[in-house]
């Protein structure tokens, strides 16, 4: 029998992704009743963002190229942490020292962030439709105009807002890895269109507006 090392690209997703909305949500199902409000709105926003991840994001995606196992194991073991972590710290951290108005920025920001991650995702669901044998297209729309990776920039900004807002040690954690892990992601994106595509715009940064990066 041959032992199968890839696995369907959707499915992959779906498996990869959904214990960073399992655990937090429940949490919420079986704490609902002693949870602080901004404990719920933490974990609620947390369970949103993967509940978009897993069971929507996946089946909009035109491909369904195979996934390494390895790879989407890396990643539920990741999504199975930081569900936990995330999930641990809100519960143990003690709200009544943060900084309101903090609060509220971050709130606004973790939306604005939410929208442009979404839009532009489906920015590039359009180019991918469109694209014609391995003619790649200019990503335009949105801050696509600024940088290249502009999905990368929206997910960014959505959990650094979610680090102002909580102010716990998990939240500010994963804002970081996010910083450095999609700001990696998106440097390369950067450079693969500027092999991929002749007249791609040398002005745009990777993923930082106006940085140069």
């Amino acid at each position: 029998a041959v032992v199968s090392t890839q696995s369907t690209g959707k499915l992959a997703w779906l498996l990869q992704e959904c214990p960073a909305f399992l655990i937090p949500f429940h949490i919420i199902v079986i704490r609902w009743s002693t949870l602080s409000p901004i404990s719920l709105l933490g974990l609620g926003l947390f369970s949103l963002h993967y509940f978009n991840r897993s069971f929507i994001f996946p089946f909009l995606i035109k491909s369904n190229r195979d996934t390494p196992i390895e790879t989407c194991f890396s990643a539920f073991v990741f999504c199975c942490f930081n569900g936990w972590l995330q999930s641990k710290s809100t519960l143990e951290s003690n709200f009544q020292t943060r900084d309101a108005y903090t609060s509220g920025v971050g709130l606004i920001l973790f939306f604005v962030g939410m929208y442009i991650n979404i839009s532009a995702d489906g920015h590039l669901r359009e180019l991918a439709a469109q694209r014609v044998g391995n003619v790649y297209l200019t990503p335009y729309k949105g801050m696509f105009k600024f940088v290249s990776a502009a999905n990368y920039f929206g997910e960014i900004v959505e959990w650094f807002g979610y680090a102002l807002l909580l102010q716990t040690p998990g939240s500010a954690w994963f804002s970081l890895f996010t910083t450095l892990f999609l700001g990696q992601r998106g440097y390369q994106t950067h450079k693969y269109y500027l092999t991929k595509i002749d007249d791609y715009p040398k002005s745009r940064s990777s993923v930082f507006p106006f940085s140069g990066f």
